[in-house]
């Protein structure tokens, strides 16, 4: 392979996975099929690079969302692996495959792990930039300097492994140590409980906190979509009961939660957000969403981003606009399409605040928490779990039929339905809230609204806690006695109480920041530092 094609491929590798794309990074680009069919013609044989590419993406469906906080980088297999596999001469079914992916795989936990972290520091340089209301340098820091270390840890190990012989790689990734990914693995967990802490400090207050716990015991139970229907469930019926006690008083809503101030004195000279601010919010929804993605918070930059234009039109004053964008850089995680429809409605809020509807930080919080877990689910079921797999089937069809026409319409059929979903659920987002705020207004549901929405947030948190954190000893944690050997995990603490460790650390992350006002960057580096060591440890005395 020359130095040009290498080079090519590496930059097509890394524009798969930027913010440049348009968010179809993960649906298409990434895809083997495409970018096999790339690489191939890149050396000289695109109907071979479709027909493998193809092959493999049949097994990576699961694995086609770049949104996912775990896993193997299939940008990197696509066109690393594809290219390699073509060079080689190697068939798809050969046992040697298996070996290739599993050494691609490894040094794609390295980049995801590379990318995550620092992506993480810099959410706290924009939490920086937020406190002082700048949104244009919130922008900044989600777009420039993510990309810019994006292509770093992108392009040159590509192009490095392009211009090496299968031996060599096979090699660097064997010189890894387990116990090192181990390390790399629980950092991310420990990072995502931190996020999750960051939520918590706003909205975990009186019954929040029962609901918190109700949510992770939930989500052990019956999973993450049904549960976060229960949660809304309970949430209503909180809220209903909590508005009749209004309604007994003749007062404002009394709550547990030292609740925003409920007299309302609407403005009619309020700003208004004009079509160009929606599509400004919606094209940097839809481009950077995921250009900070991070373990801590996940597409928390990206979601300020598109608040950026928003919280310029509605709030002159500085002191206004840094809340914004603050009560916005907290954790964020969904599918992108759908998951427009909550940008749409948070501009709509932000619109009806802005005009004197008194909404808090916590209400914010609360209600994009509690919906985005269930638009997540449906998102990745609908998009990546339907769309997108019958538009590779049907791809992969053609491409083993020895044609470019399989490519060529899956890349047409995905752009266009997952662009067109995003601009449908950003505009049903926009209008249907602003349609149930008149809704809830005139008939007096407003604040219970806003005071269910706090606790459903709260109950999602819950049950983020068993799919972002799933921390656990390792299988060799064993103690002997005698002839017996006891698993610590399962024999002891799954005894006690499955789950246990994950909750115990977001709360004990949770109480250092409210309660001990640590600050989150010592935490971040207390967290590194922390899975090492321990990982360390269980390496030296057997048990990993």
């Amino acid at each position: 392979m020359s130095v040009f094609q290498a080079a090519f491929i590496a930059l097509f590798y890394t524009f798969a996975r930027s913010a440049f794309n348009a968010g179809l990074g993960g649906y298409i680009l990434s895809q083997p099929l495409v970018a096999g069919t790339i690489a191939g013609l890149l050396l000289g044989d695109p109907i071979a690079g479709a027909a493998l590419g193809g092959f493999i993406n049949l097994g990576t469906l699961a694995l086609s969302n770049l949104r996912l906080r775990v896993g193997p980088d299939i940008a990197l297999i696509g066109y690393v692996g594809v290219s390699v596999l073509l060079l080689a001469g190697v068939k798809a079914d050969s046992p040697n495959v298996a070996t290739i992916f599993a050494a691609l795989a490894a040094l794609g936990i390295v980049i995801n792990f590379m990318r995550g972290v620092v992506n993480s520091v810099l959410a706290h340089w924009a939490d920086y930039f937020a406190e002082r209301g700048n949104a244009n340098t919130v922008a900044f820091v989600n777009i420039v300097p993510t990309q810019a270390w994006l292509f770093l840890i992108t392009f040159f190990p590509a192009f490095l492994i392009l211009r090496i012989d299968v031996k060599t790689l096979l090699d660097i990734t064997a010189a890894i140590p387990h116990w090192v990914q181990s390390a790399l693995n629980l950092s991310q967990y420990l990072l995502a409980a931190m996020g999750i802490a960051l939520s918590l400090r706003l909205i975990m207050h009186g019954s929040s906190i029962a609901y918190f716990i109700l949510g992770w015991l939930g989500a052990q139970l019956f999973g993450l979509a049904p549960v976060t229907l229960l949660g809304a469930s309970v949430a209503m019926i909180h809220a209903f009961l909590a508005r009749k006690r209004m309604e007994s008083v003749h007062e404002t809503l009394i709550t547990d939660l030292l609740p925003s101030d409920q007299s309302s004195g609407m403005n009619p000279d309020a700003p208004r957000l004009t079509s160009n601010d929606l599509r400004l919010s919606l094209l940097l929804w839809v481009f950077f969403h995921d250009a900070g993605l991070n373990y801590e918070r996940a597409q928390n930059m990206g979601f300020a981003t598109a608040m950026a234009p928003i919280a310029k039109r509605l709030y002159a004053d500085v002191t206004e606009r840094a809340a914004c964008l603050r009560r916005h850089l907290t954790m964020f995680a969904t599918e992108f399409s759908v998951g427009a429809l909550l940008v749409g409605a948070t501009a709509a809020m932000e619109e009806r605040r802005a005009a004197g509807d008194v909404i808090s930080d916590a209400e914010f919080v609360g209600a994009k928490t509690g919906l985005m877990a269930g638009l997540g689910v449906t998102g990745d079921a609908l998009v990546v779990g339907a769309i997108t797999a019958l538009g590779i089937a049907v791809g992969v069809g053609l491409a083993l039929q020895q044609t470019l026409l399989g490519p060529f319409l899956f890349i047409v059929f995905e752009a266009a339905t997952v662009l067109g979903i995003a601009w449908a659920s950003f505009t049903i987002g926009y209008r249907t809230f602003l349609n149930l705020e008149a809704w809830a207004r005139a008939n007096d549901w407003l604040r219970a609204m806003l005071f269910g929405a706090v606790r459903l947030g709260a109950f999602a948190l819950g049950a983020l806690v068993i799919s972002f954190v799933p921390v656990h000893l390792p299988a060799g944690a064993v103690i002997q006695i005698d002839l017996a050997r006891i698993p610590l995990q399962a024999a002891l603490l799954d005894s006690v109480m499955p789950r246990m460790v994950p909750l115990a650390i977001t709360i004990g992350l949770w109480w250092l920041l409210r309660y001990r006002n640590t600050n989150p960057m010592v935490l971040l580096g207390a967290i590194i530092l922390v899975s090492v060591v321990a990982c360390g440890l269980l390496r030296l005395i057997g048990w990993l």
